[in-house]
């Protein structure tokens, strides 16, 4: 399943892995997946792991991907970070995070750096 729970310093943190999204409509099931997924947690706070190693972005995807957050961040505090972000990622996520002011995807080059930080105290 492309979304998992981990275990990191004894903190619980949701990581979601688009690598086997092999299309658009794979990318925004994948949301649609996240949402329900998060939605249905007893936790008031969330912490998120986002790997977009293989994935790719497209303006139907940034849509949902910010409904999608409006809609968690109505519901929960959340901590979000993400790996596998180079190239044209780059931008979309400066354009994301822009949106998203401080609750923006803090990106990382290591899934050890992100999950450090998600469960520190920053």
């Amino acid at each position: 399943m492309p979304i998992t729970t981990l275990s990191h310093q004894s903190k619980k943190v949701v990581f979601i892995d688009y690598e086997g999204c092999s299309n658009k409509d794979d990318m925004l099931d994948m949301v649609r997946q996240t949402t329900e997924y998060v939605l249905s947690l007893p936790d008031p706070h969330v912490l998120m792991l986002f790997d977009y190693t293989h994935a790719f972005g497209s303006r139907d995807y940034m849509k949902l991907a910010q409904e999608s957050r409006d809609k968690i961040y109505k519901a929960k505090s959340t901590k979000s970070a993400c790996i596998g972000i180079s190239g044209i990622k780059k931008v979309l996520l400066q354009g994301y995070n822009a949106i998203g002011g401080s609750r923006g995807l803090k990106p990382f080059n290591t899934k050890e750096e992100a999950l450090d930080y998600l469960v520190s105290d920053d």
